[in-house]
Order: C-alpha cells, then structure tokens, then sequence
C-alpha cells in the first residue's frame, strides 16, 4: 500500500473528547474507570486533557457496555457542546444574587428539576413528594439546561433573616424572595430539602435503581478563577455534601485538579465529607497511553491492511506485537544514540510539563500533527518510500514544536493570564537557572513568582536549580543547557 494512503486515511480521533465521534470505539477502560463504576467517590478529578470528558461522554453513551450500570440511569446534567449553560445563566446574576446559601438551594433545585422527569416516567410513589414540589414551586415544565437553571436561581432567591430573641438567643428564618416566577408569588414558607432527596431516595431502593446526576465541563462554564466564580463551584459542593448521603441519587462531579483547589484551599466547611468521596486525580503513564494509541490505530481498517501486507498479525495482540505496530508507525528513535529513549518515550519526555504530568490529549494531539507533517514530507519526496515506517523524526519533531507553542498559548498563558508577563522573561533563554539568574529576570519578588510558575507546571524545581521542561521550551526558543 501507499504511504501517503495510509496516513491520509488514518485517522486518530479527536484529541478533544467531545468533538470525537468514534470516541465510544476505541474508549480505553482504566482502572479510574472501573473504580468509578464501584460507586465509591463521585468527584473525578484530572488535569485538563487528561480524559475526564472522555470518561464523561463513554459512559453516558454506552452505558450498556457496563454491568455495574445495569440498574442506574445516567442523566446529563450539562450540555456537553457549545457554550456552557451554566456559564450564561451565572453571567446574568448580580452581586445581590450572589448569596452562597441562595446558590446552595439553587443547585439542589436544579438537581431535582434533572431528575423529575425520570422519576415521573420511570417509577410509582412519588405524588405525594410531586404535591409538595408543585406547591412550592421548585419544578419547571420548561426543557432544556437553561431554562432549568434560570428557573432554579430566581426559585432559591431569599434572605436571610436573624433575630435577637429576649432571651439573647437568636433565630434564623428564610423569607423568600419577592420574585415572581409565571406570575405566581412565592408561598414564605422554608423548603426541606433534607424530606425531598430522601423521599426521591426511598423511591429509588423501592424499586432498586439508582440515579447518577453527571457533571461536567465546569471548567468552561466557571474559567476565570474569579471571586463569582469561585463561589458558584464552592457552593456547588456544597450542595453535593448535602446530596452525596443518599445511596441511590447521586451527583457525580468531574473537575479540573486546579479548579477544586482553587474551590477548597481557601477554607471550606466539611471539606473531609467531600474529600472521602473525591477519586485520586486521573494519571496516565506508557502503558495506558501505548492502549490508548493502539485501539486508535486498530479502528482504521486501512492501518490494519497495511499491517498485514508488512506480516503483522492482530488476532493475539502482545506485547512483541505492540512493540511491531509501533515500529511500523514510527522511526525507532527521533534522537538516535543509545542513551536516547525510543520514540514514544521521546515524546512522553517532550510532553511533561514541570509537575511530571503529560495527558492523552496532548498525546494524541502531537501524533496526529507528524502524520500531517510526514505528509507534506511525502508530497516533497524528502520521504523514502523504502523506508518501512510511516512516520519519520523530522515530522515528529515538527508536531513538537507546534505542539509545544499551542500549549503555550491556548493552555498556559490562556489560563493563567496573570502569569504572562514572567513567563516571557524567560524567552530566549537557556532551559536550567539557578537563585542568581531567576533574580535577573524576575526581579526582587522572584521567589513568589517562581513558586506561582511551578505550581502551574511551568518550571521544574530540582534542589537549588529550576528546569524548563522540554513541552515549553520550543515556544519560546528556549534551548538546552544552563543559564549560570
């Protein structure tokens, strides 16, 4: 076969989750995913690309292919394409809206309005629970996340009221607001969410089903780490502590590493309540990734031909196979020498940021970049074709450095804005410095803006030097060596 066919038709999925189509395909099942199926944390947590929407979007649209779900009903909570709903409704709420026992009940409201229509369809026993809901006005017959949103910020809107008794004592009542919602008043009377959860729960074990309120992309809808931000997601916990009590309703949190420190660093009442049920955030290591690759690889019945014609068999895959499938796919080193890793290993190297993490998306990403550059290559004829795999070490690290200025970019500086100007004192530069260097380019505050860069994984402290991993450096023509 040609290779300029074979790559041309290879194609690798969408390093971003929700814009892949055949992501169900050739979804790889972790152990993270199998102890999500156990149902013993509900708060996945992973650095961005890592594959927590992946996980998402699997389950949720194949939850057939899991036993361990045969009795529970997965309900999107999100619109997982285009702008998140949340994000617009958040932007629409004042100061004044702003309460985080309003939003608190704002996020219960919502979960109940996910939830209704299932427990409507699907079981019996909930009217008198339906009488009390309608009462009160906490359902909305309006589809839609929006719609639900809306109606649950300006349904939750009160105050609240304190009073000195003249005992000293003081006590505390909830007036709700004077919102009109489809031109009804509020009743004053004080909602029990405690009577409303536990009655959707009793529900569930009656009729032995569970109910999975799946969130995700809370980093779209909440990005700017802002004050509102911040205590919309923090409140969002806490409506979950209250929640995640309940054996057959649960609300199952995916969210970025940073995002939940950001939320829970600065002081969060119970935070060992939601800690217990928080998973380990989702790593990734060679193994998981080369699974990864090699089901992307095996999806393309043209990649599978060619394996063929080069006398690779895929009917028992092992590992000298694996190793055979990659040697087809790649140079055998991008470096060549005996101290230089293979390719894979090359690129796991040039993909680590300075907290040692490298993700599936960037993978992926940096992959599918060399299999269009060792196109344009074969166009060139700078490729021999008697060469017997399909991409070489030129395109490979050409993707690198595409790769290396996009992260920079859109991921690092679009996140952390605040930390722009520091970083590109680094342009230019050589990759390794020590106190007396860092001092020259950062100034007298050096050593808080050092920390900040390595918590955001920017640089690597290693004893008394600092380190610029290989995934920034091509980005801003940083090369290798030390500065001191």
């Amino acid at each position: 076969m040609n290779k300029s066919d074979v790559l041309r038709k290879l194609n690798l999925g969408n390093s971003v989750a929700e814009h892949d189509k055949n992501l169900v395909n050739y979804f790889v099942n972790t152990s993270y995913v199998e102890t999500f199926l156990e149902d013993t944390y509900d708060i996945i947590k992973g650095v961005k690309g890592a594959g927590k929407t992946a996980m998402f979007l699997a389950l949720c649209n194949n939850p057939d292919k899991y036993e361990s779900l045969q009795d529970v009903k997965l309900i999107q909570a999100i619109n997982i394409k285009g702008d998140p709903d949340f994000k617009r409704a958040f932007e629409q709420l004042g100061k004044d809206d702003m309460e985080i026992q309003s939003l608190i009940d704002s996020w219960k409201i919502y979960i109940i309005n996910i939830v209704w229509k299932n427990i409507t369809n699907e079981f019996s026993g909930y009217e008198e629970l339906e009488k009390y809901l309608l009462k009160n006005k906490l359902i909305t017959e309006k589809e839609g996340f929006l719609e639900k949103i809306i109606h649950s910020f300006k349904r939750a809107k009160f105050k609240i009221i304190n009073t000195v008794n003249t005992d000293g004592s003081m006590t505390q009542e909830l007036e709700l607001g004077t919102n009109e919602l489809e031109n009804n008043q509020f009743d004053n009377n004080i909602i029990d969410y405690n009577y409303i959860f536990k009655t959707i729960d009793d529900i569930l074990i009656k009729n032995n089903k569970s109910l999975w309120v799946m969130m995700d992309r809370l980093d779209d809808a909440f990005p700017d780490n802002s004050q509102k931000d911040i205590l919309a997601l923090k409140s969002l916990l806490y409506a979950f502590k209250d929640i995640c009590v309940y054996d057959k309703i649960k609300v199952k949190i995916f969210i970025r590493d940073d995002i939940y420190s950001n939320v829970t660093e600065n002081g969060f009442t119970s935070l060992t309540h939601v800690a217990s049920k928080t998973m380990t955030s989702i790593d990734w290591d060679r193994d998981k990734l080369e699974d990864l690759l090699l089901e992307r690889l095996l999806f393309n019945d043209t990649f599978k031909q060619y394996l063929h014609e080069n006398n690779i068999s895929i009917v028992n895959i092992n590992q000298e196979t694996k190793r055979a499938i990659f040697e087809i796919l790649f140079k055998g080193q991008v470096d060549t020498g005996s101290n230089n890793p293979d390719t894979i290993g090359w690129i796991i190297n040039h993909l680590k940021d300075g907290l040692n993490i490298y993700t599936p998306r960037d993978f992926i990403a940096i992959i599918d970049a060399s299999r269009g550059y060792q196109l344009e290559e074969l166009k060139r004829k700078t490729h021999s074709d008697s060469e017997y795999y399909l991409i070489g070490a030129t395109a490979l690290r050409k993707a690198y450095n595409h790769i290396s200025a996009q992260k920079l970019e859109a991921q690092l500086l679009g996140e952390y804005p605040e930390c722009r100007e520091w970083i590109f004192k680094f342009k230019d530069s050589k990759a390794e410095h020590n106190e007396d260097t860092l001092k020259k380019i950062l100034g007298k505050q050096w050593k808080h803006r050092i920390q900040k860069l390595v918590k955001i994984g920017f640089i690597e402290e290693k004893q008394n030097t600092w380190k610029i991993p290989f995934l920034y450096r091509a980005g801003l023509n940083i090369t290798q060596g030390r500065a001191f």
